[in-house]
């Protein structure tokens, strides 16, 4: 286990410490770089951890000498003032302070662990938008709220350009929480959900007086005919229009 505090030499380019009872207020990536060193700064913060830590709140300090980078000829550019980190950085920082290796099997696990996070921080650096489909949610009401409000903004919004950015920013969640935390709540994801309830809704108004195909389009969110016509035949396994000629027939 990490000593407290205390800087750990892995190898002869890379030191890591862990302060198990950090001052933070939140989970957390804060990268810097000088001549010498690439330097990384991990949180853990309990309250928004997607896994439970207890009432612990972890701090992470990396320090990889330049001198490693040397041999990809290549040049590392990484400067992150403040980033919130994902699921995939969360677990394996939890996995760093769950080791209990010792001498050569623990060196090669956390080299390998500080490879992950600093590529983890790259990509996130490029990205800005977390992407990944493997972090499961929280048993906080807080964060079942913000899924349940997901789906009432998806309901309310049937005939906009849904996508899971703009939900994620509407309800005050990251992508990661969302795709993951509907699947989990709702045993759907939310492109299933969002077509389950636009084809429903499709065929609701198709039942009215005098509908117009056109406009029911419009009305479930396909800016054009042809796209909604394909994606109704899809679903219900027979065209708008088609099914139109059969509610005409039967009324």
């Amino acid at each position: 286990m990490f000593e407290q505090r205390t800087m750990e030499q892995i190898n002869e380019y890379m030191h890591i410490s862990l302060n198990p009872n950090a001052d933070i207020k939140s989970s957390f990536c804060n990268t810097t770089q000088n001549e010498a060193y690439v330097n990384l700064v991990f949180g853990l913060f309990a309250n928004d951890c997607l896994f439970d830590i207890a009432n612990n709140n972890y701090e992470f300090r990396i320090r990889i000498a330049k001198g490693y980078f040397e041999k990809y000829n290549e040049s590392l550019d990484i400067n992150i003032h403040h980033q919130s980190i994902c699921c995939n950085t969360q677990s394996k920082l939890l996995d760093l302070v769950n080791c209990s290796l010792t001498g050569l099997p623990r060196k090669i696990f956390i080299e390998s662990a500080i490879l992950f996070l600093l590529y983890q921080a790259h990509k996130n650096n490029l990205l800005f938008q977390f992407n990944c489909d493997s972090c499961a949610m929280m048993n906080k009401a807080t964060d079942v709220e913000k899924i349940q409000l997901a789906k009432k903004y998806i309901l309310d919004n049937l005939s906009s350009n849904l996508t899971i950015p703009k939900i994620a920013s509407n309800v005050g969640t990251n992508q990661c929480y969302l795709k993951k935390g509907f699947k989990d709540i709702y045993n759907q994801t939310i492109f299933d959900f969002v077509q389950e309830n636009r084809m429903q809704k499709a065929k609701h108004l198709l039942q009215g007086v005098n509908p117009n195909i056109t406009s029911i389009a419009m009305d479930v969110g396909y800016s054009s005919l042809s796209s909604f016509s394909q994606a109704y035949k899809n679903y219900f396994g027979i065209s708008p229009t088609d099914h139109f000629r059969v509610i005409i027939s039967k009324n």
